[in-house]
């Protein structure tokens, strides 16, 4: 089972990776990004070099945060299924990948907004736009991120309470 999740984790890792480049390579594809999903309404392209690669930059700081969740929690599934399973090491690990969602919740919507400020900043006055948007994804990241946070500190103590137990043994 820990070999089938390691493998879904990278192939998560892989897919955002993949999507990154093949958003920014297409400019048909990054203009329905900027309407749909940024929430840009002000025309949109062709875009301006200055913008495209400050919306690139921006927008690579959520997708990072998600490889680097997924890379972190294939190599947990990974210590599983070694049998390393009740260590404070995974209780840490685990609580990272937390802050790790967590941080890519907050970043999505933020990066966002600055992605509709770049892509629009050279536009002419009257069509630049700072496009705020919030989305059940977001919140769901959020919650998830919260979540293995709070699994974190909960196993935490699980470890301790079998050390105490242990050494009563």
């Amino acid at each position: 089972m820990s070999t089938i999740a390691r493998v879904l984790c990278i192939a998560a890792a892989a897919l955002m990776a993949f999507g990154a480049v093949w958003l920014w390579r297409d400019p048909e594809h990054l203009a329905a990004y900027a309407r749909g999903t940024i929430g840009v309404n002000a025309p949109v392209g062709p875009f301006s070099e200055r913008g495209y690669w400050a919306a690139l930059t921006i927008g690579l700081l959520p997708a990072g945060l998600f490889v680097a969740a997924m890379l972190r929690l294939s190599s947990l599934f990974g210590r599983f299924g070694r049998g390393q399973v009740l260590e404070e090491e995974n209780a840490q690990r685990l609580a990272r990948i937390g802050w790790l969602l967590t941080a890519m919740g907050v970043a999505t919507p933020l990066a966002r907004a600055l992605q509709s400020v770049a892509l629009t900043f050279d536009n002419p006055s009257g069509q630049k736009q700072l496009a705020i948007t919030l989305d059940p994804g977001t919140f769901g990241v959020l919650a998830a991120g919260a979540a293995l946070v709070a699994f974190g500190l909960v196993l935490r103590e699980a470890v301790r309470l079998a050390d105490e137990n242990q050494s009563f043994v």
